[in-house]
């Protein structure tokens, strides 16, 4: 019996409260390929709960305690409430109720695993390293929070000894995986409403950092005070990357390449071959740093993973391109805290020029409120900023003290009077300004962690109906 087996053996019947969300659909599609009887809920239709359907898995649309029935394990995630029915019922019943984490770390079993945790860049730094570690025949097991063009899904399960995936840290989840080696990205003020401080989610990091594999590694960004100090935690051996920063794994001769850049690696001084990247931002480059120092660190041969890095394809909604309406572009990103949105902007003005019309919808009342100030700084590179409707989640209303989109608008404007911001709060009103504002050579780019991704759909679509 494989390790996975033995850790879930009591259990044959699996239910999943949210099964639609990206991480939760990974597990239930998994262990329904393992043999186990899956079953989950989702609040409304979509995409992903046809795909489970098609797989022969059980799905309800509405989430009421009766859909638990027969169920032996009951598996939810923080976005579920504890007023949940499903979650209140398994509890009434005395079911066995995991945490998704928890089920994660009993699916990767003994695989030498790599936790990829930090604010920005988990989802590309952990589709990066499974697609090198794959190109040098490791053929790893992958969980990741999007869909990774290169594996044409967010999970694999691959053949190898080795498991890539995201560790994350907005509900201190991530402490479930000890035992393994590690990647910290970044850690700056995120999460708040859980966390309250942004010295309890540093030492939450510290945390982490200590429970990894002695005898593993944490690759960790070089040059940030909060990230140094969680590694300084760890008992692992320490290897740093970065841009701008000494590190053990750096990036020189940097120069944009059409739709990607290209730039020379450095593993302990020495030069490599220069590297095409296909994807743009120093971001990425510092995502590729950390996925070419993973592979290294695991013993792989640095010239060889430094060459797998250009078959990279990215992850969806990361900068992703949806298509092209009455001569301007839209793309679409996941950026939605005020780091990723100026490093997102940056690259695009940079690749783009300065014509960028940016539809940005918020996250989480209590993030737009605990980062107000940061993200009125955060739209520098953009021509003109279109406010959506805060996208709740999780939250109530009253989460956020009663902010709204006008609200960030507002201190947007203030920041930056000359430039042109507008709050609207539909989607139909946000698609009329763009139809009439948007011009041949202007970029449309619609950003956040919600469904903005749409409206991009739509201005697609509309065309196409049109034409």
């Amino acid at each position: 019996m494989s390790e996975p087996y033995r850790n879930l053996s009591p259990y044959r019947h699996i239910h999943f409260i949210g099964i639609g969300g990206v991480s939760m659909s990974a597990l239930a599609s998994t262990l329904a390929g393992w043999g186990f009887r899956i079953s989950g809920s989702d609040r409304s239709d979509s995409a992903t709960l046809q795909e489970l359907r098609d797989r022969g898995i059980e799905t309800q649309i509405g989430q009421r305690a009766e859909n638990i029935n027969g169920a032996d394990l009951v598996v939810y995630t923080t976005a579920i409430r504890e007023d949940n029915p499903e979650l209140k019922a398994a509890r009434a019943a005395g079911c066995p109720v995991w945490h998704r984490s928890e089920l994660l770390a009993a699916v990767l079993g003994s695989q030498r695993r790599i936790a990829v945790a930090g604010t920005h860049g988990k989802s590309s730094t952990t589709s990066m390293i499974a697609t090198v570690l794959a190109e040098l025949g490791q053929d790893p097991t992958l969980f990741v929070g999007g869909t990774s063009r290169n594996f044409g899904s967010n999970y694999h399960l691959g053949n190898g000894k080795i498991a890539v995936f995201e560790a994350c840290e907005s509900d201190g989840s991530f402490l479930h995986y000890g035992g393994c080696s590690q990647v910290i990205t970044s850690i700056e003020p995120d999460h708040l409403d859980v966390h309250e401080t942004f010295e309890k989610l540093v030492q939450c990091f510290c945390d982490f950092a200590a429970s990894a594999d002695p005898e593993g590694f944490l690759v960790h960004a070089a040059g940030h005070p909060a990230v140094e100090r969680a590694a300084a935690c760890s008992p692992a051996r320490l290897v740093t990357y970065g841009l701008g920063h000494a590190a053990d794994y750096m990036a020189r001769d940097v120069r944009p390449d059409g739709d990607g850049v290209l730039f020379t690696p450095t593993v302990r001084g020495e030069p490599l071959e220069p590297v095409r990247l296909p994807v743009i931002g120093a971001h990425n480059i510092r995502n590729a740093l950390a996925a070419l120092a993973v592979a290294t660190e695991l013993g792989l041969d640095p010239r060889q993973a430094a060459l797998a890095l250009t078959s990279y394809k990215g992850v969806e909604r990361r900068f992703e391109q949806l298509g092209t309406v009455a001569g301007y572009d839209v793309i679409d990103d996941y950026a939605h805290h005020p780091t990723e949105v100026r490093a997102t902007l940056k690259a695009a003005r940079k690749h783009y020029g300065p014509r960028l019309l940016v539809i940005f919808q918020p996250h989480l009342y209590s993030r737009t409120r605990d980062l107000l100030a940061e993200f009125a700084r955060a739209f520098r590179d953009a021509r003109v900023v279109v406010i959506a409707d805060i996208y709740a989640a999780r939250e109530q209303p009253g989460d956020g003290g009663g902010i709204s989109g006008a609200d960030l608008a507002r201190v947007i404007q203030e920041r930056q009077p000359g430039k042109q911001v507008v709050y609207l709060p539909s989607f139909e009103e946000i698609q009329r300004f763009v139809q009439e504002t948007a011009r041949p050579g202007d970029l449309v780019l619609t950003m956040g962690a919600g469904d903005i991704r749409r409206l991009g759909e739509t201005l697609i679509r509309d065309a196409a109906v049109k034409a």
